[in-house]
């Protein structure tokens, strides 16, 4: 599965994050090592030094580049006004990207699903918000428009959509495995559909 495929970045950073990828869904957080990542990125493993100081900063680089790209991809799924339960499953999806498939059916996935650190970057938790904040506008706009409605909801826009994303990556946490989440999901989005219904 190619995880790094954007081609604004550098070709040798692309293989090294696109190596890293693979190995940690194969052997896990623990057990990947540097020389695994270099060896799938087709250079030594002072040649990756020069880049990353350690498994641990590429997997940080991993989940940064993963948020840009859900940041990106959820705010052109929500520009639409199609259905909104096809919409929420739609920009669900956007949020995990091709990664989340891949962690979850890893071997490893409770591992790596486990790795608090990289989410607590500010560049994480700044993306992880905008994303939220375009829930929040697609739903203020929902009602505006008249197609969703927060009646009998008392709440905000904004207090759903940090609700939502919640709830999203509850799911995750307890899924056994992609199929899983997947159907999961498409419950979410339903409920959250019907509840907002006008």
């Amino acid at each position: 599965m190619q995880f790094c495929d954007d081609p604004k970045i550098d070709p040798k950073e692309a293989a090294i994050l696109q190596a890293a990828f693979v190995a940690f869904a194969r052997y896990g957080l623990r057990r990947t090592s540097m020389a695994d990542i270099a060896e799938g990125a087709g250079m030594s493993r002072p040649a990756l030094y020069r880049h990353y100081a350690n498994k641990e900063d590429i997997f940080n680089a991993l989940v940064r580049m993963h948020f840009q790209r859900s940041e990106r991809d959820v705010a052109q799924v929500l520009a639409g006004d199609g259905p909104p339960a096809e919409t929420l499953l739609a920009a669900m999806q956007a949020v995990d990207g091709t990664a989340v498939e891949a962690m979850l059916n890893s071997p490893h996935a409770d591992e790596i699903l486990s790795a608090d650190q990289p989410f607590s970057q500010s560049e994480v938790q700044e993306a992880h918000d905008r994303i939220t904040g375009h829930f929040a506008a697609w739903i203020a706009r929902g009602v505006a428009a008249g197609r969703l409605s927060l009646a009998g909801l008392d709440a905000t826009p904004a207090e759903i959509a940090a609700t939502l994303m919640a709830a999203k990556f509850g799911i995750k946490a307890q899924a056994k495995d992609f199929a899983d989440y997947r159907a999961a999901q498409a419950r979410l989005a339903a409920i959250w559909a019907r509840a907002l219904g006008s």
